[in-house]
């Protein structure tokens, strides 16, 4: 359209004036012109080619670019996929470590037993003017270390039902009594004892099934003026055990 242009200029330029102009012609100049304009216009032609190559490497470049980022993302996504995977996979461990856990804790609840005996050295412990608890040093099993040797006293290591159980004797005495009494965090629970004054060598037991929560202590005291008597056969002894727990 632009050389249709052109030549229609020149055809103006190079036709007689028809209103009878009386300038002169200077048909050297015009072409001069015409040439000039067509020179400028090949310049803009080439330079909106060069424009056109350039923006259609530009093209391909973003295009390339694209391509790349497709594939950049492709790969994002597997590797989120792998992270998901390995997430599911560590959450499914972390739940069977909980299930080990509380199934190790559970098991553990389940150890808890004692039993110790007064001991040696022989003879009556008592009377004494005061209720005193026992301290049974000789411990015979300890499991779960609920059990204080040096304060004579059971702690409760978690709430469950629990079995206590306690004896006690008596042997060459013709003056005092024998018996216990049980204690749970203070509290009097029973008595247990004998008419012992006859001399004759006597044995007592008890047992009792209790509900105790975690920090319950449970002892046992000798009632004032009471006796009993141990030995190496372990004849006065103090025992307990988990039933289960709660």
């Amino acid at each position: 359209m632009e050389r249709t242009a052109v030549v229609v200029v020149a055809l103006m330029i190079l036709l007689p004036d028809t209103q009878g102009s009386e300038k002169p012609l200077n048909i050297s100049a015009e072409l001069k012109q015409i040439k000039d304009l067509v020179f400028q216009q090949g310049l803009t032609l080439t330079e909106l080619m060069r424009k056109d190559t350039a923006l259609e490497k530009d093209m391909k470049n973003l295009k390339k670019a694209n391509e790349e980022q497709a594939v950049a993302l492709s790969a994002v996504k597997r590797e989120l996929e792998q992270l998901k995977n390995v997430g599911a996979a560590q959450a499914i461990t972390l739940s069977a470590m909980k299930i080990d856990v509380k199934t190790l804790k559970n098991e553990s609840a389940e150890k808890v037993a004692f039993s110790a005996a007064l001991g040696l050295p022989a003879g009556l412990r008592g009377p004494f003017s005061a209720e005193t608890t026992l301290v049974y040093k000789n411990v015979l099993t300890n499991i779960g270390n609920a059990y204080n040797s040096s304060t004579g006293i059971f702690t409760a290591p978690f709430r469950g039902v629990y079995y206590i159980r306690f004896t006690a004797s008596v042997y060459d005495n013709n003056s005092y009594n024998l018996g216990l009494n049980l204690y749970k965090n203070g509290d009097h629970l029973l008595h247990l004892g004998e008419n012992s004054i006859d001399g004759i060598a006597k044995h007592v037991s008890s047992g009792v099934t209790m509900e105790l929560v975690a920090g319950d202590q449970v002892y046992t005291k000798l009632p004032v003026n009471y006796v009993v008597w141990d030995d190496s056969f372990f004849r006065t002894s103090f025992s307990g055990f988990l039933i289960f727990p709660m």
